[in-house]
């Protein structure tokens, strides 16, 4: 008997676009270029900043074309792909081709290597690089000089090369050592569009499982999973970077991408992996204070304990200070009232299990904020964007702004104001939309996840009016 189809709208059954997605060169091709992209970005940015002081780098880094496509364009982008097509960006990322080009190399001399440790395949290491970036963000102002942008590009190039000559695992960069990967696995979780095979009962009658088949490994295209995963029990967070490998060589043409059913695994939402929810704690405490930081009056009141804690600790530069409130004791005191909350709402199952199903809650709210910081970032940076193709350095155009005032500095694309509308109405669309997400949990984490979903919810909904207040 044929299963049910787990598809609303399969991308891949669309001819036209089905025959670039299985195109032999894809997407070995798209991530060449965008290598191309990364070390055109490089050279750009080396040399050019660190000259400038705090004041002009607020300029410069909208004029230089390295940060304003690296911080102003590529991230926010990167946050909107992973809510609406999951990890899309792995798809063309040159970081991916990079290390498997080491691998490759390794493989081909035979040398001995390693295995990615416990620790690592746990995602410990991830969450640990993402708040090293986070800290250099606030401390040494990463993202406004471009040389400190390129040399990042740089060493995160070289670490994608290293780990593939090092360790023996298949993506072992991706797995275990991209700063972006937990951002992409947690917020990837509710994206409307999924991989996932067609009919079950095609790949529980499949015999030859050449998605997983070792002979099928070192191809160039039609390879079984380089992941090493199982394609027919695909899960969330597990991994797969949509390189459509598995949809290429299934003698049954069985895998789809596109919109899935509630009745799809792919649909189905659990707890969090306790990396996961460590990056979800974090980036409450983060994107509050990116969205907060839109508003300059309310900014003045969550900035009040980083400069107490500054006028007390003198020794240590204000941004460490600020790193130290945003990222650690703001995250502290609101999954403190998160915890407190849950307790009041009935879970009893102790703090561990508490504070994984609150960040479960709480996932799909935070990842709507952060992708209304990076509109309001685009909105912002984006108007910059012609000036900087046509002077890619940015340093004339620096000059020309704020020196020879014989340029103006563009406006904001959007008003924030109307930024606020929309993604207020997003934030409270998804918080709808996880009270039954959060259905789906074991009924022991069931309140907790109501207490982060809520408490989320009320949080970025008052910033976000704040947008829209006049005066804003």
């Amino acid at each position: 008997m044929k299963s049910p189809s787990k598809f609303r709208l399969d991308i891949l059954s669309w001819r036209p676009i089905r025959g670039i997605l299985l195109w032999p060169a894809f997407p070995v091709a798209l991530q060449v270029v965008s290598l191309g992209v990364v070390g055109w970005l490089v050279a750009n940015g080396l040399g050019i900043g660190l000259e400038h002081s705090s004041a002009d780098l607020m300029t410069l880094r909208k004029t230089n074309l390295t940060t304003l496509a690296v911080w102003g364009l590529w991230w926010p982008g990167m946050i909107a792909l992973a809510i609406l097509g999951g990890r899309l960006w792995c798809t063309v990322c040159p970081m991916e081709l990079v290390n498997r080009v080491g691998d490759a190399i390794a493989r081909r001399v035979g040398w001995p290597r390693a295995r990615l440790g416990r620790l690592v395949r746990a995602g410990w290491i991830v969450l640990a690089l993402y708040l090293m970036l986070q800290l250099l963000v606030a401390g040494f102002e990463v993202h406004r000089v471009p040389h400190f942008t390129a040399t990042m590009l740089l060493l995160l190039g070289g670490l994608a090369f290293a780990t593939g000559l090092v360790f023996r695992d298949p993506r072992s960069f991706c797995r275990g050592f991209c700063p972006a990967a937990a951002l992409l696995s947690v917020y990837g979780r509710y994206t409307p569009l999924q991989l996932e095979i067609r009919e079950a009962s095609v790949c529980d009658q499949c015999a030859e499982k050449d998605c997983t088949s070792a002979q099928n490994r070192w191809r160039f295209d039609r390879r079984s999973c380089p992941s090493l995963l199982r394609p027919y029990r695909h899960e969330a967070s597990d991994g797969c970077v949509l390189c459509l490998q598995c949809a290429k060589v299934c003698p049954h043409d069985n895998l789809g991408y596109g919109l899935v059913t509630r009745e799809a695994t792919m649909s189905r939402q659990s707890l969090l992996r306790p990396f996961e929810a460590g990056f979800v704690m974090v980036a409450l405490g983060f994107v509050a204070h990116e969205v907060v930081g839109e508003v300059r009056w309310l900014d003045a009141y969550f900035h009040a304990p980083p400069h107490w804690l500054h006028a007390h600790l003198p020794g240590l530069a204000f941004g460490w200070v600020e790193a130290l409130w945003f990222l650690l004791l703001f995250p502290l005191l609101v999954w403190g009232v998160i915890a407190g909350f849950g307790y009041v709402l009935g879970h009893r199952k102790g703090w561990r299990l508490c504070l994984l199903s609150a960040a479960t809650g709480a996932a799909p709210v935070v990842a709507v904020a952060h992708l209304a910081k990076g509109a309001a970032k685009v909105s912002s940076w984006g108007g910059f964007l012609p000036l900087a193709l046509r002077d890619p350095e940015g340093v004339s155009t620096f000059q020309a702004i704020t020196v020879e005032h014989t340029l103006r500095a563009p406006i904001k694309l959007v008003a924030l104001s109307l930024l606020g509308w929309i993604m207020l109405l997003a934030v409270l669309v998804i918080g709808f939309r996880a009270w039954r997400w959060v259905k789906e949990v074991p009924s022991e984490s069931l309140a907790a996840a109501r207490a982060g979903m809520l408490t989320a919810s009320v949080i970025y909904a008052a910033v976000l009016v704040a947008w829209v207040l006049p005066g804003s």
